[in-house]
């Protein structure tokens, strides 16, 4: 490795490997933790991993992370670490979101990939027109009648419902999925923007998806929706995130003068429910928003928030709300909040989970943060 690179690695515990060079993720490139001895018990442990990191999710003790080239599959417990990118069975190797299903299977929403489910041993992809296995087109692959299929190739957001069924967010509307086919919820139905981002239930069954257009409510039978009119974010000023003026290229609906890609209040990208059944939801410059069925309440950098671009929100078993902005980290104790942010060594987080002992781990710009504070 180099004197160098091992000071580096010996100072930053780290998953050290280069997400933009696939060959030392299909080798199985050795991931190690390396800590200096006798070192004071540190509140942080930063995972470099070179790659954003959109999606965390905890199955015991272990956590699978997202990542802009595959899926990392990190086992804490014994430091047993595997990759799989479209080598393994994925249509796409930029994750937007992981989720553990009750049977304990892994579905993995991708950017242009669909849809895909790991029981461990084999993945399964779903897409508008078929679903099957990639490595092996024509074999195995079968077929969707028309309307029947994925709503969408771009997938950012999975939920299952009391009965086990699958929701899934999509760029073209919400798709229920049965075990066998898909039935697509667009705005002919409902919703107020046919682009979801996020998806929550709450105590009474009823589903909160987040749009580009703002909030919609279902409750199985009625559609009601909200926007900034109505209370959704606080419009903080219009502009292009950094984000955006990093990507490669424009989405077509941002193209037009309709649907800038920039700073919107109506831009709904996280979202969750509390102990009170209120909805809390994140927006992309317009800070973030509670519900309590009646009224909306908004936070932004004023009130004290990190960061106006909420990307992520989790709360923990104390009921204390996380959330990940483009400014570090907040923490809500329902009177203020709490920061940690560069000082602290994290920047912006798109990306949280809990683990089985309280601890916070942090999806960033450039790798995982564990944190173990309070």
């Amino acid at each position: 490795m180099g004197l160098a690179l091992f000071r580096f690695l010996s100072r930053f515990p780290c998953f050290f490997f280069l997400v933009f060079i696939s060959l030392f993720w299909q080798a199985g490139f050795p991931l190690k933790a390396f800590s200096e001895p006798n070192r004071p018990a540190l509140i942080w442990n930063h995972f470099q991993l070179f790659s954003i990191v959109r999606s965390l999710a905890f199955e015991g003790d272990v956590l699978w992370v997202g990542t802009a080239n595959g899926v990392l599959r990190y086992d804490l417990s014994n430091d047993d670490q595997k990759v799989y990118t479209t080598r393994d069975g994925l249509l796409s190797n930029i994750i937007h979101t992981v989720t553990i299903g009750p049977g304990g299977d892994k579905w993995v929403g991708t950017y242009g990939g669909g849809l895909s489910r790991f029981d461990g041993k084999r993945w399964v992809t779903y897409t508008p027109y078929g679903s099957g296995s990639p490595l092996v087109y024509g074999k195995e692959w079968r077929s969707f009648p028309e309307k029947t299929g994925l709503g969408d190739l771009w997938v950012y957001g999975i939920l299952f419902d009391r009965d086990e069924v699958m929701w899934v967010a999509t760029w073209k509307g919400v798709s229920r999925f049965n075990g066998t086919s898909f039935k697509t919820y667009t705005t002919d139905d409902g919703l107020i923007d046919k682009w979801v981002y996020t998806l929550s239930l709450d105590r009474k069954g009823t589903f909160w998806f987040g749009t580009e257009g703002g909030v919609t409510r279902f409750d199985g039978k009625n559609w009601k929706s909200w926007s900034n009119e109505d209370g959704v974010g606080v419009d903080t000023g219009r502009g292009v995130p950094p984000e955006a003026q990093a990507l490669p290229f424009t989405p077509r609906h941002h193209q037009g003068g309709d649907k800038p890609l920039e700073y919107n209040p109506n831009y709904v990208v996280s979202s969750t429910i509390d102990a009170n059944n209120h909805l809390w939801i994140g927006t992309l410059g317009g800070g973030l928003s509670r519900f309590d069925g009646k009224n909306w309440k908004s936070f932004t950098t004023r009130d004290g928030l990190a960061g106006n671009m909420v990307h992520a929100l989790q709360i923990d078993s104390n009921g204390i709300l996380w959330i990940g902005t483009n400014g570090g980290v907040s923490r809500f104790d329902g009177k203020r909040f709490a920061n940690l942010t560069q000082k602290d060594g994290i920047g912006s987080v798109y990306a949280i989970a809990i683990d089985r002992q309280g601890n916070k781990w942090f999806g960033t710009f450039g790798g995982v943060s564990q944190y173990m504070g309070k």
